[in-house]
């Protein structure tokens, strides 16, 4: 085969993206189902799997999940938050190998023009670093903030639910009772 030829009638990533966007969530499809779908072992090329979750998550709203040695599965539509977090967390890591990447060039070894474009990159890296750490400091930060007011109104209405019941007793004990509301 020619490089850029055509390898059938259709790209592999649409083979792939027709047998998964019929099944169920839960389903694992296997390495060996993705060999069968292609023709060919899977682990040699993996690009058309990924490009078909990049067209499952824009035009289904669905993904896979990876299944550690086994294939992957339709992951459940509580379970993208999960998975989004963890690419989340592994480019935090990134972020700090690639700043101690260009950190540790020798300088002495690289020409002024080498210099300068790697002392631009790390101080880019650097200040992409830095504002992901004050996002995320800010994020915590609103997080609690919510967690501490959902847990005062929690407070505030079991309260007021206290209040209303004994309104509610006194009313009774004394004879008195609500108007009958029309409308309900």
């Amino acid at each position: 085969m020619k490089p850029f030829e055509p390898k059938g009638d259709l790209p592999e990533w649409r083979l792939i993206y027709q047998r998964v966007s019929a099944l169920d969530e839960g389903t694992v499809l296997t390495y060996d189902d993705l060999d069968e779908i292609l023709g060919r072992d899977f682990r040699d090329d993996r690009s058309p799997v990924y490009r078909c979750i990049s067209e499952l998550e824009k035009c289904d709203h669905r993904t896979l999940a990876t299944v550690r040695g086994s294939g992957y599965r339709i992951a459940a539509a509580n379970e993208h938050e999960r998975l989004a977090v963890g690419h989340h967390r592994r480019s935090r890591k990134q972020m700090r190998k690639a700043v101690s990447k260009a950190a540790s060039a020798d300088r002495s070894k690289l020409t002024p023009e080498e210099r300068k474009r790697i002392d631009g990159l790390e101080m880019s890296l650097r200040q992409h670093a830095d504002m992901i750490r004050r996002l995320e400091a800010r994020d915590e930060q609103r997080q609690a903030e919510i967690k501490a007011l959902r847990r005062d109104t929690s407070a505030d209405v079991a309260e007021i639910s206290e209040r209303v019941d004994r309104l509610a007793e006194l009313l009774e004990r004394h004879g008195v009772t609500a108007p009958s509301n029309p409308a309900a």
